[in-house]
């Protein structure tokens, strides 16, 4: 016994379920960005003009997320240079942060389902 029509549902659950795993994924990422990681980068990062601190941000994209500081010197204030110190902030607060990424995903895929 077949039934009708059956390889298009699969394949429609499927893409589905892909759609699901990625919007939960999406608003997951983008609420891990804008409450944990950089709320926590720039509660740690040096301050003398506060440039760097205000230029840290975040994005996501379907393939990556994105942790920046948009202020000119910031590289040297994350690598530090011949004459100063490295002062690290993005690293440490995305790996501080990591595993409330995971626990975000598993939330949002709870409410979805």
């Amino acid at each position: 016994m077949s039934i009708k029509g059956i390889d298009v549902f699969i394949r429609k659950a499927r893409d589905i379920k892909a759609a699901m795993q990625q919007d939960a994924f999406m608003g997951a990422a983008q609420d891990w960005v804008d409450n944990d990681v950089v709320p926590y980068a720039q509660s740690i990062a040096p301050v003398d003009t506060g440039e760097f601190r205000d230029g840290i941000g975040g994005a996501v994209n379907p393939n990556q997320i994105r942790i920046y500081a948009s202020a000119p010197h910031s590289s040297f204030v994350e690598d530090g240079t011949s004459t100063m110190p490295a002062r690290p902030t993005l690293r440490p607060a995305i790996q501080k942060m990591r595993p409330k990424l995971l626990a975000r995903v598993r939330a949002k895929l709870r409410e979805l389902l």
